[in-house]
């Protein structure tokens, strides 16, 4: 029995919890949101598309955060969007208090659940929502840079996705990095698959950018972020112990912060493979490491 409690019912978090309970994989989910009637309205459409799937996962829809009790994964995509205009400081402390409000109440309600991280600034909010619950907590990191990254080479290269693999880490957004000496199409290495087809720069160019073009016409990322989600439960709640670029946390100097390293997902969390990364690759997660440390201990400790 998997029971998933859901923190937040806004256009990204419908979109998780369709995803997910179209899985099959969820026998009980909790879903939570401070709107009136929104969790209510949406579990009534969640009922009518999984019962038309043949799905039979028992839903409770709450306005209570005190209602969401013995959940084995708790994800959190509650927070506020980032505003025009609006600096990443101000972004962070928004929703770092929000994130602490939940780490006062969710892990006492919910003493057995692995926590995920969705709101943004995703890295930096699984690391304060870690720090104040003292609770595992790990965010969807690059893991949606990964398939963005297969999916372009692929269309661009003419091949099935799955013959494509490679992985990307450190942070998550146009900060990262593409590790490529883990880049393979139909087991070749990148350069040699690709040569005069497609290059390195047209693919991280795409992989970095391709969020704000979407964002730029339909107003926010989802069914990419969404379907990323899905897999992160599916691994955990099934053992699948599947490689993926999560953000887990991760001791540096005085603090835990979260950097996204090729780990192995299942009912544990890790190992990472960061060591089986090869010299240069390592160099790049080590220095996104520490820009990462820098940034968070400035937000954390200007946090008002």
């Amino acid at each position: 029995m998997t029971k998933v409690a859901f923190i937040g019912a806004g256009r990204i978090g419908q979109t998780i919890i369709y995803s997910t309970l179209l899985s099959g994989v969820v026998d009980q989910a909790i879903i939570f949101d401070i709107l009136p009637n929104l969790p209510q309205r949406f579990k009534d459409e969640l009922m009518h598309g999984l019962g038309s799937a043949r799905i039979n996962t028992k839903i409770f829809a709450t306005n209570s955060i005190a209602e969401v009790t013995d959940a084995d994964i708790v994800l959190i995509s509650a927070g506020k969007p980032r505003q025009a205009n609006q600096s990443r400081t101000d972004l962070f402390n928004d929703n770092a208090k929000i994130m602490i409000d939940f780490a006062k109440v969710l892990p006492k309600n919910n003493p057995k659940a692995l926590f995920i991280m969705v709101t943004n600034p995703v890295d930096q909010m699984a690391s304060v929502f870690m720090k104040y619950s003292g609770r595992l907590t790990i965010s969807s990191g690059a893991q949606v840079e990964n398939t963005r990254l297969r999916s372009f080479i692929a269309e661009k290269l003419g091949v099935n996705v799955d013959a494509v693999e490679g992985f990307t880490g450190g942070e998550h957004g146009e900060g990262l990095s593409i590790f490529w000496d883990t880049v393979t199409v139909n087991g070749l290495p990148f350069d040699e698959a690709a040569k005069g087809r497609l290059t390195r720069e047209e693919v991280a160019t795409y992989v970095k950018g391709i969020a704000a073009q979407i964002i730029a016409v339909l107003g926010g990322t989802a069914w990419g972020p969404a379907t990323t989600m899905r897999d992160i439960i599916v691994a955990v709640s099934t053992n699948e112990n599947r490689v993926m670029s999560i953000a887990a946390p991760l001791k540096y100097k005085d603090e835990t912060i979260h950097v996204s390293r090729p780990t192995i997902v299942g009912s544990r969390i890790g190992p990472s493979l960061e060591k089986s990364l090869s010299e240069e690759d390592q160099r790049l997660l080590n220095a996104a490491a520490d820009k990462m440390y820098n940034e968070y201990k400035e937000l954390i400790n200007n946090l008002k």
